[in-house]
């Protein structure tokens, strides 16, 4: 007679996805500290943050600063509204809108350091995947937090033949499910690839004594 397949309550099985999410997320951030500790990868940290920044902040009021760039200004006069982006990106700091942008390129930054390190050790597989699931939350980040104007404009006339009059409001609640589901993307891609790297580097440093020790007997 076969063994009888016992169901586990609901709270058990919580609670078995809130240490697996923990284990994760644990692990991710020691990958994270350990990678980070490299200067390279530090650089590239540095690099990515502060472009998704600039990016984030260039087109957080849809695709005015863009004209100002394309007009016939002068050119001191666009490298003005270069710099006014440049400086928004620490006083905007001060609100939670910022803060959110913040958020969303360390998140970014993060993906990009640990796409590096994988594809550097060839694991292509994962680097494909965590491309696309990161990839797919840059997207509805950019939607939601760095292009609320012209995502809202995109999403309305398409809900207009849906819901009427209450397309913008039904747009403006797209867009906060937008910025969550980018939060949730980033934040699991973040812990994937975190979790991945953690066995590469664990492995390394299990092979290395040993590689360090056949090379000692070599000589």
């Amino acid at each position: 007679m076969g063994k009888r397949k016992v169901n586990k309550p609901l709270s058990k099985r919580f609670q078995d996805i809130g240490e697996y999410l923990y284990d994760r997320t644990r692990y991710a951030l020691v990958t994270i500290h350990e990678l980070l500790r490299r200067p390279t990868y530090l650089a590239c940290f540095i690099i990515a943050l502060l472009l998704f920044l600039f990016i984030l902040n260039f087109f957080k009021d849809g695709d005015g600063n863009w004209q100002l760039i394309c007009s016939g200004l002068p050119i001191e006069r666009k490298f003005e509204v270069l710099w006014r982006i440049c400086i928004s990106i620490f006083t905007s700091l001060a609100s939670w809108y910022g803060l959110s942008i913040l958020l969303m390129a360390v998140l970014q930054a993060l993906v990009i350091v640990l796409l590096i390190f994988a594809w550097r050790h060839r694991q292509k597989e994962s680097v494909l995947d965590g491309a696309s699931t990161g990839g797919i939350g840059a997207i509805f980040g950019f939607i939601a937090l760095g292009c609320p104007s012209c995502g809202v404009g995109l999403l309305t006339p398409i809900l207009t033949t849906l819901a009427g009059a209450g397309a913008m409001a039904m747009a403006e609640t797209i867009s906060g499910i937008f910025t969550i589901l980018a939060f949730l993307l980033l934040f699991f891609t973040v812990i994937r690839l975190g979790y991945i790297n953690f066995v590469t580097i664990s492995s390394e440093k299990a092979t290395k004594p040993k590689k360090e020790e056949k090379d000692a007997k070599g000589h």
